[in-house]
Order: C-alpha cells, then sequence, then structure tokens
C-alpha cells in the first residue's frame, strides 16, 4: 500500500474517509453509538466516497489500534483508496495501517486485494515512517517465506540487497566459518545441504568510531530439532525460527534509510548465523561435543536446543571484532511462551543502562517486553556431568528461558541484551516484524 502524505485535498474521492469525533459527538451518531477507544465504525456510504469514525485516540496505542482496524474495515468493504484525517498520533495510526494492509500475496494464484493508498494529512516524519514501513516489511517478507525458499544461502543473498541502500554486507561460506572457529555454527548445519552462512552487516559511522552496536540475530532457516526431533505439530511453524534475523536485518533495513540521523561516531552492525538444523548423514548428535568460537567446548545434549549454538558463536565473534554493546532476538525457547504468551518478549541482561534504555524504546515502538533475571545459580546445571565446558541442555523445562540466556552470556564479554522472541514472529499464520521498531529506537536513541 502506497503512502500518500499532505492536506486531504480531494479526499472526498477517497473510497473511505476516517474521521475523529469526541466521545459526546459520537453518542449523537447512530452507527457509532458503540465505538470504543481504539475501533471503528463505518458511518455512512455514497457515490463520493464512505466515510468512517473512531473516538480521537488519546495516546499511540490507541492510534495504532484505529490504524489496523481502519485497514481491516477498508478490506471488508473493498476499498482501494483511503483517506485519513489529521490527528496528533497520526505517524502511529499510518504505520500500523500501513502494516496491516501489506499482505503476502506472493504464494497465491489469486489474491483478494486490499488498498492500493492511504493519504494521512498531518504527519509529523514522513521519512521516518517510510523508512519504518519498508523495514518491517523486509521482515515479514523473509519470514513469511517457506523454507523451502528461504534457506541460509538465499537468506544471505537478500541480505545482499541491503547494499543498495548503501550497507556493506559480508558473507562467510563454510570453509569461513571454519576458519573463524566457528564449531557450534558449522555443527547446527552440518545435517543440510545447503550448509551454513554468516551474514555480517555493517553501517560505517559518520566521522571516527566512537561506539560499536551488535545486533544479532538467530536464522535457523528451518528447525526440524535434529535427531531430537520436533513432533509433527512443534515442527509446522518452526520456518519462522529465523525470526531473529528477520528482525535484525529489517532494523538494518530501518536504518539504513535513516543513516543520516545516526548518532555521529556510531557504528552499527548486524550479525546473523545462519543455518538449517537437519538430520543426515553429517548431523550433529546427542553426545558430540564442539568447540565455540570463543575456545569453550559444548556438548550437545538436545540437537533441538541449536538456536544457542549459533547464537554463542555469533555473540563471541561480535565482541571479538569491537563491538562495545551487543543485542541479540532469538525466537529460542518455548519456555518464554509459557511465562510470556506471544504478545511480550523476554529480556535478559548483564547492564542496567542498556537494559533500561531497550525498555524504553520497546515502549516508544508500541512492543512490550518483561526483564527476567539472570539467575546464575541455574547455569550449575549446564556444568556439571559433562566432559566439556558447558552442557547445551539440561533436559529440564522448568527456568528454560533463564538457562538459555546464561549459556549465551558464557559467550559474552560486552555488554549484552538478549530478546527471547518465541512467538512474537508470527501470529495468525502471517509475520509480525515484531521487534524491529524496538531496535530501531534503541539505536536511534531518541534522534
Amino acid at each position: 500500500m502506497q503512502l500518500v502524505t499532505g492536506p486531504l485535498e480531494g479526499a472526498q474521492a477517497a473510497d473511505l474517509t476516517l474521521t475523529f469525533v469526541t466521545p459526546e459527538a459520537a453518542e449523537q451518531l447512530r452507527a457509532a453509538r458503540a465505538l470504543k477507544p481504539g475501533k471503528v465504525a463505518l458511518l455512512s456510504r455514497g457515490e463520493a466516497g464512505d466515510v468512517a469514525a473512531a473516538l480521537t485516540p488519546e495516546d499511540p496505542a490507541q492510534a495504532r489500534e484505529v490504524g489496523a482496524a481502519f485497514v481491516k474495515l477498508a478490506t471488508d468493504l473493498g476499498a482501494r483508496t483511503l483517506a485519513v484525517e489529521a490527528t496528533e498520533y497520526g505517524d502511529a495510526l499510518a504505520l500500523a495501517a500501513l502494516t496491516a494492509g501489506s499482505k503476502d500475496a506472493r504464494y497465491r494464484a489469486e489474491a483478494r486485494p486490499g488498498p492500493a493508498s492511504l493519504t494521512v494529512s498531518g504527519l509529523a516524519d514522513p521519512a521516518r515512517l517510510g523508512a519504518f514501513a519498508a523495514g518491517v516489511q523486509f521482515a515479514r517478507d523473509l519470514v513469511n517465506a517457506p523454507a523451502n525458499v528461504l534457506n541460509p544461502v538465499t537468506l544471505a543473498r537478500e541480505a545482499r540487497r541491503l547494499e543498495e541502500h548503501g550497507a556493506d554486507v559480508d558473507i562467510w561460506d563454510s570453509a569461513e566459518i571454519e576458519a573463524r572457529g566457528m564449531g557450534l555454527l558449522a555443527a547446527v548445519a552440518a545435517g543440510s545441504a545447503a550448509g551454513p552462512r554468516l551474514i555480517r552487516v555493517t553501517l560505517p559511522a559518520r566521522g571516527e568510531v566512537t561506539r560499536v552496536v551488535a545486533l544479532v540475530g538467530k536464522g535457523v532457516t528451518f528447525d526440524t530439532g535434529g535427531y531430537s526431533l520436533k513432533p509433527a505439530q512443534g515442527m509446522y511453524p518452526m520456518k519462522n525460527d529465523m525470526g531473529g534475523a528477520a528482525t535484525v536485518l529489517g532494523a538494518m533495513r530501518v536504518l539504513a534509510g535513516l543513516r543520516e540521523r545516526l548518532p555521529e561516531g556510531l557504528e552499527v552492525r548486524a550479525y546473523v548465523p545462519a543455518a538449517e538444523n537437519m538430520v543426515g548423514p553429517h548431523a550433529m548428535r546427542p553426545g558430540d561435543i564442539y568447540r565455540a568460537a570463543n575456545g569453550k567446548t559444548v556438548e550437545v545434549v538436545n540437537t533441538d536446543a541449536e538456536g544457542r549454538l549459533i547464537l554463542a558463536d555469533a555473540l563471541a565473534v561480535a565482541c571479538d571484532e569491537g563491538a562495545t554493546e551487543v543485542v541479540d532476538v532469538a525466537t529460542l525457547t518455548g519456555a518464554k511462551m509459557v511465562a510470556l504468551g506471544a504478545d511480550i518478549a523476554g529480556l535478559f541482561s548483564n547492564d542496567a543502562g542498556l537494559s533500561a534504555r531497550l525498555k524504553a524504546s520497546a515502549e516508544a515502538a508500541g512492543e512490550y517486553v518483561w526483564e527476567l533475571p539472570l539467575h546464575a545459580p541455574y547455569l550449575k546445571a549446564f556444568q556439571k556431568e559433562t566432559l566439556a565446558d558447558l552442557r547445551n541442555s539440561d533436559l529440564v523445562p522448568q527456568g528454560g528461558s533463564i538457562k538459555a540466556a546464561l549459556f549465551l552470556q558464557e559467550f559474552v564479554t560486552r555488554p549484552w541484551a538478549h530478546l527471547d522472541i518465541a512467538g512474537n514472529a508470527q501470529k495468525d499464520g502471517e509475520a509480525t516484524g515484531w521487534g524491529v521498531g524496538t531496535l530501531v529506537e534503541y539505536v536511534l536513541g531518541g534522534a
């Protein structure tokens, strides 16, 4: 859906126009008597175009709800051109409308057409809004792609598209990954014909580099569970196990479009370890021991605890290459979904300041995070009964998200935060782009 900015001249020609009313006025409009915050109601229909109403949003959250509801109504009515009156929170409304109206029709012979254009009056920052919409859409397209289309090789190819927007992209193949000592990433990919990739995307700093932010995204393009095989119901949605990678690459797409707004001296890097977790004659087995990029050895107890393995290598490399702070994003643990559901991400951090900034960034983006503790005694479960430095699992689900985060912490030497987005990346069979906004707000730091 195309965004049109500026005054609503010719809005009467729009198929559907959204107007805002006060609660008092809503009581006088029969069709809108049931209006509630965040809801949209059809007021009238006519040759000049249909008119809908919503209560004036009182905050960005209500504006986002109105934007999504407006597009749903427009789609139900078959409206192709939309117009929205000015509101204080027009940017939030417009972004929600754009993302709600962008349905993935790449895999349908015939797709129901949605709205083609959205005219919004009084936008505060159209350039920022356009960059955000492009980044969220990029992330969604990656997650929606089926595993027979998107594997580590084709994910790397998609990441190359960021070069068109001024980013530097480097791709490491199996030989370079092994040369760099990334034994954990190589092990997870060993069962796949595609092999592993390490995708590194860089937005160089303006001026002398004074700070390097590394964004690390889990890129398991499909997860069978390996020899610790998932059941059919649990395996079906596992094309989205690269949701963290999509979030990070989507954020880099936004930041590339807003590069002049990055704080001077800030370099932003994305690291995406990409692999398929498959079975095969060379696949890793329970009991195998591998060496990570930082020299630590890990015994594989559960081949379905693979995400933490590839993240561990990427985190170690990011720190070794000079990152001053690191944030990783991953669809990591089912335990997180049990604790927080699919709307809220789990946040873990070894740095209070970094944690506070991420919480504020999530709130600004309209996303939700909840900090969970890095309870150090739980790590003992990964250190006992093994010949290696660590086990990757203790096969006990209780505290699983915390134990996974503690495992990752063993591979970082910088201020670090981990966002467990299991369940957040996809909703009702469609990718959400969750986390792109949080990472961009964090990197821009309010710029």
